[in-house]
Order: C-alpha cells, then structure tokens, then sequence
C-alpha cells in the first residue's frame, strides 16, 4: 500500500473529521463579534527543517518566522503566538536559553508575545508554533482576475542554493555565498510591506512562497480558477552566475527551490502604480514576474524568447 504524502494526510483527517474539501489557506479564521481571530500553526523539527550549520537560536527564530510569513501573506499582523516544545534528553541549560534567545529575537522585529504552550520530552528538538492575530478581511488565495499584474516580494535562488552549499559543499563567490547562507539561516519575510499593501487594497490574492514559487503559482490559479503567465525570473544575476559555475539549473532553482518566505501575489491594473509607489518608499523590492490569464490551470513561463509549462512541483512533506 502507499504510504501518504502530507496532502495525503490531510485529505484523509478532513474526510474523516466530516470536512468535505481541504482547507485552502494557510490561516484559518474564527469569526468573533465584529472581527475574525485569525490564527496559523506551523510546526519544526530539526532533522528535516534545520540544515547543518545552523546555530539553536536561529532554529527557534525560523520556527515563528514560518508563521509570520503566512500572516504576511494575508495582511494581518501577528499579535501573540503559543509555542510549544520538544526537548531532547540531555538537552543544556545553554541550549534552552539559545531557544529563548530566538523565540525574542522574533517577537521584536515582527511585534508580537508568547503568551503560552508546552513542553514534553521528544527524540528530536521539535518547535510547533500557533500564532494569533485580528482582522476584519484577509487577502486570500482566491481573489486573481485576468488582468491582475503578478508580483512578488523579493528574489529567489538564494535558499535553494544556500542548501546546495551545506549539503554538497559546492564553491561560489563569497558575497553569493554570504547571501545564500544567510537567506536559509534568517529568512526575512516583509510583514510591513504586506501590510502597507493590504492597507491600499492591493492585493486581490496572495499566497506565501515557502513550499516553492511553482507550487505557489498552482496553488494559487486552482483558488482563483486562472491561469499564470511568467514572463521574468525574479532572479538576481549573481545566483544565475554561481548555477552555472557549479552546473546547477537555474530554472529548477527559482520554481522548485522553496524556503524563500516571500509573497506571490496578483494586483490589479489600477493598483500597480501605487503600490509600487509604496514599495518603492519603503525601499524594499516588489517584482513584478508575469500576469492572470483566462486560461484556466494553465501556468507558463513565456519571456518572447523561451515558453514552458510550469510544473507542480515544490516541498511536499513525506512525498
């Protein structure tokens, strides 16, 4: 018998549960009174989710960024957030007080408290976040028209290469290499673009990009009943440069990479120039890489010089 992948899984716990189809959003909403507890929970384990290399504080850093990024990809601010926590036998005070470290570290640049979770004793260091916020609306997946402008907040490559560099110990440029490292250690996702770009309305869906950039771009057109055409890699050209030094498909890197933490969204044509007008008074990056067609599930890259089908393909758990 085949053993289930995560959306396996998942399939199988809603059916059973007595939930007709999958939950479509990385948030789920509660409707209180005027407004909707909005909340997320995404769960670490070191051995799959920490690449060697990686200090304990980053590691419990990355475990309530992981979170952030999906709040970022609605437009909602966390507010609090539970942790709970796995611990090895034999774990140090040290390492407990590296944890601490990284759980503050997060809670200060995205403004947010840990108000609760739980311990237990575990064979790996397992971190299982379940963050918290408010919001009257959010941004969800399913909201692209044909017409909308596809955009995204930042550049891909980085992560994916960075991995390469842990596990296989290839040489690039330093400064490349310094970047990639980095964007796998402390990943970054732009909450305060986000919500400046959900407080002009501009987004009409988005979605974060952490499982892949192509699996995000699927994920998203099946919601919106659309097709995507890519027209531009958001790549910068010192990561196309270290691919092919270490003979590395730079197409595979930005579509099927994953850990970018960054937000794929479509705007509308009346609202590009805004928000690219916030974007730009912010000094943070909005990339514009394609557009919504009509052409239902069809996701292509078309540049003029090269056309593809863009497959489904992305981190899948268990797969």
């Amino acid at each position: 018998m085949k053993r289930p992948d995560e959306n396996e899984i998942i399939r199988i716990i809603l059916e059973t549960i007595g939930k007709s189809s999958q939950i479509s959003e990385d948030i789920s909403l509660l409707s209180i009174k005027d407004t909707n507890l909005v909340v997320s929970t995404d769960m670490l384990v070191k051995k799959t989710d920490a690449p060697q290399g990686m200090l304990t504080w980053q590691i419990a850093r990355k475990s309530l960024i992981a979170c952030v990024s999906d709040f970022a990809a609605k437009g909602v601010q966390p507010k609090a957030s539970l942790v709970s926590l796995g611990i090895k036998s034999g774990t140090t005070s040290e390492e407990i007080y590296q944890l601490g470290e990284g759980f503050k570290k997060a809670m200060l640049e995205y403004d947010f408290e840990i108000i609760g979770g739980d311990t237990n004793e575990t064979e790996d260091l397992i971190i299982n976040c379940c963050m918290l916020g408010f919001s009257n609306k959010i941004v969800g997946r399913y909201g692209a028209n044909p017409g909308d402008h596809l955009f995204v907040t930042g550049l891909f490559g980085y992560p994916p290469l960075g991995l390469k560099i842990i596990c296989d110990n290839i040489e690039i440029p330093e400064r490349t290499h310094k970047k990639a490292i980095s964007s796998i250690f402390l990943p970054t996702p732009n909450l305060k673009l986000a919500l400046a770009l959900y407080n002009i309305n501009a987004f009409s869906a988005s979605i974060d990009s952490s499982d892949g950039l192509a699996i995000s771009l699927h994920q998203l057109a099946d919601a919106s009943s659309v097709g995507i055409e890519v027209s531009k890699l958001p790549v910068n050209q010192d990561v196309i440069d270290a691919a092919k030094i270490v003979d590395l498909d730079v197409q595979n890197l930005i579509f099927n990479g994953g850990e970018e933490y960054e937000i794929v969204a479509s705007i509308p044509e009346e609202k590009c120039e805004e928000a690219k007008k916030v974007a730009q008074k912010m000094g943070t990056p909005l990339i514009e890489i394609g557009k919504i067609t009509s052409e239902r599930n069809k996701i292509i890259f078309n540049d003029g010089k090269q056309f593809f089908n863009i497959d489904r393909k992305g981190w899948v758990h268990l797969s």
